[in-house]
């Protein structure tokens, strides 16, 4: 009964010595696969992105907008100025009443 008892014991520690080593293989094979997908497809992602926010977007104008109020007139008006103006190009000014003067 000993030699029996000792026989199965080994068989159970080779099966679950086995089933571990395969598992640890699986384990490392999928991690491979996941970190190599990771390094093609996310520079492809945000390479795509990219293209596709460019191309559907129009291309933005950042103005500074600042308002002034002259103590003296009690006059309101707003200067701007775009990014995409020409260098040396007067800002747009944009009086309280609609009225507008300068590169508008």
């Amino acid at each position: 009964m000993g030699r029996v008892a000792v026989s199965t014991k080994k068989r159970r520690s080779a099966a679950l010595s086995g089933a571990r080593i395969g598992l640890l293989r699986a384990t490392l094979l999928f991690g491979s696969v996941a970190i190599a997908l990771s390094l093609v497809a996310v520079p492809a992602i945000e390479r795509r992105s990219r293209v596709m926010a460019s191309a559907d977007q129009p291309q933005l104008d950042t103005m500074i907008t600042g308002s002034v109020r002259s103590s003296g007139a009690r006059r309101q008006y707003v200067v701007s100025r775009s990014v995409l103006q020409p260098a040396g190009a007067a800002p747009c000014i944009t009086y309280a009443g609609g009225g507008r003067s300068g590169s508008c």
